[in-house]
């Protein structure tokens, strides 16, 4: 299974973005969302490509270059989450062991995508700290072996959002087009790329839930 589809599935694969105009090509089914949502914006030039959940509770939104299709993309991938808390004995005992929901949303899809991966996967440093006032934890990895629509690997790089209301999972993914393409960088990704995303990571905000400001339309 692809390392981003592999994430999806480890976390319900839900999400959001507002500024949804402009959807040419989209697959699934367009809303706005409402409630407390994650700002981010995707990287210059890439379009909305596939939404779907309910406004008012979990889905997914995913944006790609203008020229990439949906079930073969290579260039890049972005994909919004937003998800519901878990129920209040586990949210109790998270809080119990000093731990966030997102340090343990991230850890457990981490652990997923690396038994899911059926060749070697080369896994990020988890960092756990505050994105805007927003408790934060991030990680990724690139496992070089991901299936017929990854043949030579897929990267990602992932973080997780502990909202007041909702927890929100922000995730970049690219998959090399050769065999040897960017083999000279430990998640086939050039350094400028990953800190394209990284800086798109630490640039979101909260906004439509409690004590933060109205969500743009």
């Amino acid at each position: 299974m692809p390392l981003s589809k592999t994430i999806c599935a480890a976390l319900a694969c839900v999400a959001m973005l507002p500024a949804l105009a402009g959807a040419e090509g989209l697959e699934g089914a367009i809303f706005q969302p409402t409630g407390e949502n994650l700002m981010v914006s995707p990287p210059p030039g890439w379009r909305l490509a596939y939404m779907n959940g309910e406004p008012a509770g979990d889905y997914v939104v995913e944006f790609m270059p203008a020229n990439e299709a949906h079930d073969s993309w290579r260039e890049g991938y972005m994909s919004v989450q937003r998800r519901s808390f878990p129920e209040a004995g586990l949210l109790a005992n998270i809080k119990a062991r000093n731990l966030t929901v997102a340090q343990v949303a991230i850890s457990e899809v981490m652990q997923s995508v690396q038994r899911a991966c059926p060749g070697r996967f080369v896994a990020m440093r988890q960092k756990d700290s505050v994105t805007n006032g927003v408790p934060t934890s991030v990680s990724g990895g690139f496992c070089d072996r991901a299936g017929s629509a990854a043949p030579y690997g897929e990267g990602a790089v992932v973080a997780a959002y502990q909202g007041s209301e909702r927890m929100f999972v922000l995730q970049f993914g690219w998959r090399p087009a050769t065999a040897n393409e960017l083999k000279e960088y430990a998640y086939r990704v050039t350094p400028a790329r990953l800190q394209q995303y990284l800086d798109l990571l630490n640039a979101a905000t909260l906004c439509g839930g409690k004590d933060q400001g109205v969500c743009p339309r």
